[in-house]
């Protein structure tokens, strides 16, 4: 028997809809299996640059071009409303401070400010998920983000590790000016109306075309 090395998984997302719970959820269980050589939290704000060793788990919010001819990877990307994303950034700004949302942006490699964010869709959430969605180079499991919690198996068989999330808790509410609240939904509403055409739980393949190009990129 040959030994073949347990897959680099990464986890994508399109930016706050639960990749950094998928995270930390499949770390710990990889932790547990490969109890002798645990790892660290790892980032990878550019794939291009990643090393993807196998048997490690990472995360970005990068596009998936940089995978093309790598072997030996497995995508979970995660995606959810982009209106509640934009919004969460928003409130980010005071929670984590400047240098937060610095980061983010260049992890989404933003086309435009802060200032933006309920002018366009500058963190290019529409455009993560159209192409994530299509994506065949290498195995990628789309998950909507209220999936988390009930598709628990599948992601499981996916990843080959067990997938135990903590309970899901509501997400604090926060106080958003009306305007802001308006501006958010002219944005991003469109979008989240053909985001909610997609399934919650789907392997990407080019069979997702159809309803992802009518997305705004």
């Amino acid at each position: 028997m040959f030994f073949r090395p347990y897959p680099c998984i990464v986890v994508a997302s399109n930016g706050r809809s639960g990749s950094t719970l998928t995270y930390d959820t499949l770390r710990k269980a990889r932790n547990r299996r490969f109890w002798w050589k645990k790892q660290d939290y790892i980032f990878d704000a550019r794939l291009q640059d990643a090393p993807l060793v196998p048997g490690t788990i990472t995360k970005t919010h990068d596009f998936p071009d940089a995978l093309r001819g790598r072997r030996n990877v497995r995508v979970v990307f995660c995606f959810g409303s982009t209106r509640d994303s934009a919004l969460s950034v928003y409130s980010a700004l005071e929670r984590f401070g400047p240098k937060w949302i610095e980061d983010h942006f260049f992890h989404l490699a933003a086309k435009g400010t802060f200032d933006d964010l309920f002018r366009h869709d500058v963190l290019r959430q529409a455009e993560q998920v159209q192409r994530w969605a299509t994506f065949e180079d290498v195995p990628v499991l789309c998950l909507r983000y209220e999936a988390i919690w009930r598709r628990q198996q599948e992601i499981a068989d996916f990843t080959g590790l067990k997938f135990d999330p903590p309970q899901r808790r509501k997400r604090t509410p926060k106080e958003i000016p009306e305007e802001i609240l308006q501006a958010a939904s002219a944005v991003y509403d469109p979008i989240d109306e053909i985001l909610a055409e997609l399934p919650d739980i789907f392997p990407a393949s080019r069979g997702m075309e159809e309803t992802v190009a009518k997305l705004p990129t």
